[in-house]
């Protein structure tokens, strides 16, 4: 009888808005100690040069790269980078075996990013804002202390300015593109809060009632950053469960 090798699930790593692969670093670096493949994003929207790139741009890259990949993929979203696994990983993706939402956005069909945080931040008036500004080129960036507060809120001093120094200007020219189908009605998800999360909840009606588990870590809005070991002890947990279903 033949027997067939099967292959370990990897990890796809999709950073939030105004971040970028360096956001993940830590996390793949662990991940990848512990024998689990970890392949990091870099977003159209996020560079210096990216106006006029928006949300479906943002999208097709992730989906591109999830077509060079054999299943089965854990594919990650991280705060904005929520939505573009959204909208990524629909039809479903046939690499894809599960989602995770980490401090995420989480639109349903027909929602765009400011539908959603309009109605995150209705429900949240205590919320932290991000303070976003624009500079003259069309691209938007974040204001240095409201970035402090809204993100790395959790981080010691030094960790902090690090993140702060990495942030980089984002197109907000999609924004107000709509999701054409959600993932999260095709494929298993698991929804990860941050208990010390200043920013609103922006979830679609319906998700957290379907969604396979909902776990809370004791960080802020990006424990990519602020604690690695967590999100990558998670993720490897995850990969581990797709494993151990297939076996």
């Amino acid at each position: 009888m033949m027997h067939v090798a099967v292959r370990d699930p990897r990890i796809v790593l999709v950073p939030g808005g105004f971040t970028g692969a360096w956001m993940w670093a830590d996390v793949a670096a662990l991940l990848e100690a512990g024998g689990i493949e970890a392949v990091t994003v870099e977003l159209p929207t996020i560079e210096e040069q990216s106006a006029g790139a928006d949300f479906y741009a943002d999208a097709r890259a992730v989906r591109e790269l999830l077509d060079r990949l054999e299943p089965p993929v854990l594919l990650c979203g991280h705060s904005y980078g929520g939505a573009v696994i959204t909208e990524a990983a629909s039809g479903p993706h046939p690499a894809v075996r599960e989602l995770v939402y980490l401090t995420a956005a989480v639109p349903g069909t027909g929602d765009s990013m400011v539908s959603l945080m309009s109605a995150a931040a209705a429900q949240d008036t205590g919320a932290e804002e991000e303070g976003v500004t624009f500079r003259e080129d069309g691209l938007a960036f974040l204001d240095r202390e409201a970035a402090r507060r809204a993100l790395f809120n959790d981080c010691e001093p030094e960790r902090a300015e690090d993140g702060l120094r990495r942030l980089r200007p984002m197109s907000l020219s999609g924004a107000d593109q709509p999701v054409s189908a959600a993932a999260w009605t095709q494929l298993p998800s698991v929804y990860v809060r941050g208990s010390e999360d200043p920013m609103p909840e922006a979830v679609a009606p319906g998700f957290l009632e379907r969604t396979s588990e909902i776990v809370e870590l004791p960080t802020g809005h990006c424990p990519n950053w602020s604690r690695p070991d967590l999100v990558a002890r998670l993720l490897a947990d995850r990969a581990r469960s797709i494993a151990s279903e297939r076996g």
